[in-house]
């Protein structure tokens, strides 16, 4: 903040000194234009009459010269608030003899001021130089030009900032929409103050929903919105379901409600035995009702140890598993030919194979193959059988049942 401070005051006085040499440079100008224009109407004359005598170029010039700078010694400025104090001028030049002097004061506001006129009946032109000099009214010269930078100073931080390239090319995206440039700036405003998540919503959404710029900043600026993680953002895009939503605002406004729900939802496989539904990060997964059980049977070894389900010999079903799954499926009301298939072969390895696959099939087309790969099965080989051991590969805690 204090750097902040000494910045500006900085740029205060170099803008007041600058502002106060081009005033006081202008009002010098100014009053050497209008003295020229009144020695031209007086001085000509007045010349004349004063050198009528005039023997030689160093007859009567010294004394008019001397009687002139008398008269022009000092020279009031006009107005109670000139920047100008007083001005002065000096003879440079009389008739043709181009006298300059040297020494004496520096001329402050220097500039020549140059009276044309003829002497006597000649047709011969004669001119006289006079260098101005002026000095500053300094208190009322600095005091207004810094008044002057001063609010030079306010409107420029009044002013809005340019905008860098991203911005500039966010704020021309915002108005293909038909939106107006001061609405797509004050949008532009905010989304700047919107987190990385956010804005990369705002952009999915822009693209894909029928929402005005305004309607998604106003539903992403909210609370529940700017909590969303990094990590959740595949959560919220998968239980959107864009491609089922209609081209109307007010369903996409209740899916992304839905959406965040789900993504903001625990990481959890959760199993509802009285619907025979699946859900996991709040989203539902379709099973049909032997993969189902199959699913929930794996998901309660899990959380009663640690889980493994050996593949049995393609020649020898195990019978033992087998009734542990056909206890689970008569509680919960499973398919009667699955449960008299378990009854009369026992549990096969084909069955199983089949009703994992169905289980990954199901859960990778609705999660897609990252999100869903959490939730499915791990394998290894039996170092005393040869055959493969499988397992649910989420830890236990992850997993919850509804019963009743």
């Amino acid at each position: 903040m204090k750097w902040h401070l000494r910045r500006l005051l900085f740029a205060w006085c170099l803008l007041t000194a600058a502002l106060s040499g081009l005033a006081y440079w202008y009002a010098g100008l100014s009053f050497r234009t209008h003295l020229g224009e009144q020695l031209q109407q007086q001085l000509p004359e007045r010349l004349q009459l004063a050198l009528q005598n005039r023997l030689s170029h160093g007859g009567a010039q010294p004394w008019v010269r001397e009687r002139l700078e008398q008269d022009l010694s000092v020279i009031p400025t006009s107005g109670r608030l000139s920047l100008l104090r007083q001005c002065y001028a000096r003879v440079e030049q009389l008739l043709d003899d181009r006298v300059t002097r040297g020494g004496g004061d520096a001329v402050k506001a220097g500039g020549d001021v140059t009276v044309r006129w003829q002497f006597g009946d000649t047709d011969r032109p004669e001119q006289a130089r006079l260098s101005v000099g002026c000095e500053a009214n300094i208190p009322l010269l600095v005091g207004s030009q810094g008044l002057l930078a001063l609010m030079l100073l306010g409107g420029m931080l009044l002013l809005p900032r340019p905008l860098p390239a991203d911005a500039r090319a966010q704020v021309r995206a915002l108005m293909t929409s038909g939106t107006s440039y001061r609405t797509a700036r004050l949008l532009h405003g905010q989304l700047t103050r919107l987190n990385p998540v956010q804005r990369q919503l705002f952009s999915f959404f822009s693209q894909t929903s029928p929402l005005s710029p305004a309607q998604i900043l106003q539903r992403l600026a909210q609370a529940d919105m700017a909590a969303l993680r990094e990590e959740q953002v595949p959560w919220f895009h998968r239980a959107l379901a864009v491609e089922s939503l209609p081209a109307e605002g007010a369903p996409w406004l209740d899916a992304m409600d839905t959406a965040l729900v789900a993504a903001t939802a625990p990481e959890r496989l959760h199993f509802d035995c009285q619907r025979l539904q699946v859900s996991i990060h709040g989203i539902q997964i379709p099973l049909s009702k032997t993969p189902f059980f199959y699913y929930l049977w794996y998901a309660r070894l899990r959380t009663q140890g640690e889980g493994w389900v050996l593949n049995p010999p393609v020649n020898r079903p195990d019978r033992e598993s087998a009734q542990s799954l056909i206890a689970l499926m008569e509680t919960h009301g499973g398919h009667a030919k699955s449960i008299n298939d378990l009854r009369e072969h026992g549990l096969r390895a084909k069955t199983l194979d089949q009703n994992r696959n169905k289980i990954r099939d199901e859960l990778v087309s609705v999660l897609g193959e990252d999100l869903a790969t959490p939730f499915l099965f791990t394998a290894e080989r039996d170092l005393r059988s040869g055959r493969y051991r499988y397992r649910l590969g989420l830890d236990a805690a992850n997993v919850t049942f509804l019963d009743h």
